[in-house]
Order: structure tokens, then sequence, then C-alpha cells
């Protein structure tokens, strides 16, 4: 088996890398530092010669609607065209929980995500998009996005955050069984609010910025799984941060 991990050096993707290459699996890495554009179309050929499996753990840091989508979409598109004619069997993809088919919010990095996993679905190629809740080891940059003039602003909405390694399993899983499984989600085994999840983790840090808790944007629930999804067992490393009912 030869795998394309697009985005092969960042934070889930090398770690996706590693864990293959321990089970004899030809990795080859495709981001900007390997030369691999997939915006500009350089490189993404030559990438992908001999490749059976795409795993797409592409990201961006723009947040604005016209930003994220033209990156998702865009790259997307370009891994699919150049996989089909590479004769790619399987494309699997790293998506988050909460922006299937009408449930993102107008985030616009959402938004991405939603053009994202639409080019996927229209591609051609035989696809796995496995969803994601948000990573345990976030959290603490979750709350710098929510920080507004030193204070983090945070609803109560749910959030059930999941250990990175139990993602990166499920994602060696599905690459290794090299059959398509269409939409897979994994979510932590425990859910929280937000609010008290954000508070809990700046306490034990020693961060002394107050968290308010604001009115939800959205629906309360947009950020967990709503159907049948892979319950991760590594629980939330502070264990006196109430658990939501």
């Amino acid at each position: 088996m030869k795998v394309l991990i697009a985005g092969g050096r960042g934070r889930v993707g090398a770690k996706v890398a590693d864990a293959l290459e321990a089970r004899g699996v030809e990795v080859v890495s495709g981001g900007l530092d390997d030369g691999v554009d997939y915006l500009a179309g350089t490189g993404v050929a030559e990438a992908l010669e001999g490749v059976d499996t795409i795993i797409n753990v592409l990201n961006t840091g723009r947040f604005d609607k016209d930003g994220a989508v033209g990156f998702f979409e865009g790259s997307t598109r370009t891994l699919t065209t150049e996989g089909l004619r590479a004769g790619v069997t399987h494309h699997i993809l790293l998506s988050i929980v909460g922006v299937g088919e009408g449930d993102a919010s107008d985030v616009g990095y959402y938004l991405g995500k939603v053009a994202q996993e639409r080019a996927v679905k229209a591609g051609g190629i035989p696809y796995t998009i496995v969803r994601s809740t948000q990573f345990q080891s976030y959290i603490g940059v979750l709350a710098d996005q929510h920080t507004v003039d030193g204070t983090v602003l945070a609803p109560r909405d749910y959030i059930q955050p999941v250990d990175l390694d139990e993602l990166v399993a499920l994602l060696v899983e599905v690459t290794l069984e090299a059959q398509p499984r269409g939409e897979v989600e994994i979510a932590g085994p425990e859910r929280f609010h937000l609010d008290d999840l954000l508070r809990g983790t700046l306490a034990a840090s020693g961060d002394p910025r107050p968290v308010v808790t604001v009115e939800s944007a959205g629906t309360i629930d947009a950020m967990v799984p709503r159907g049948a999804y892979r319950v991760g067992t590594v629980l939330f490393p502070l264990r006196d941060i109430p658990v939501a009912h």
C-alpha cells in the first residue's frame, strides 16, 4: 500500500505518517514543504504516482468565508481530479463534527469544511469522511480564540473533546482496512459545557483570565455528534470539571 498524506508534516498528519510507516506502509508527505501546492496544482501529479489512498488532513489559518472555502474546496478538487488520473481508490478526509449537510454554523472556517466535504463526495473517488470533535490538547487554544479584551467569552454549548492519538488510530484503521465507509464520527467519552471546560482548564494552568458565560450563537449541540459515533476511551485529564448531563 502507498499513501499520500496531504498535510503530512502537520500535527495530525505527522502522527498518522509515523503510525502507518511503523506498519510497513509506504507514505508520501504532500505539502508546501514537500513542493506540493494544491491550489496552484504544482507537484500534485508527481506526489500521487503509484498511490492507492489519499489521507487529506490539509488545514488553513483562514477563518473568513472566502479564504476558508477557497482553500478547502480548491485544494480538494485538485486532489480528487489528480487522484482519479493516478488511479487512487480511497480518499480519506479529516473533517469536523457539526459540518455535515445542514449542520454547520455560519463561521467561515466551518463553511469551508462543508465545501470540502461536498468536493470529496463529488470527486468520484470512493471516500471516508472522518469527522472529529475538538482535540483535548487544543482546549487552551480554544480559550484564546474566545478571548476579547482579556476576557474569555464562552457559551454553555456542549463540547466532547477527544484524545488526538485516538483520532490518529481511527485514521490508521480506516486506511489499513481499505474499505471506504462513507461518513464516520469520533468524540471523547465525556461531554462538558464549553464555559465550564474553559474555566476549569484556565484555572488549572494558573491563567488569570476570567471566563464569562454568554448566549450561544447557534444550537447548544452544534459541536457534538447527533447520531452514531466512535466513542473514545481517554478521559479529559482535568478531573474536577463538571460533566454535562
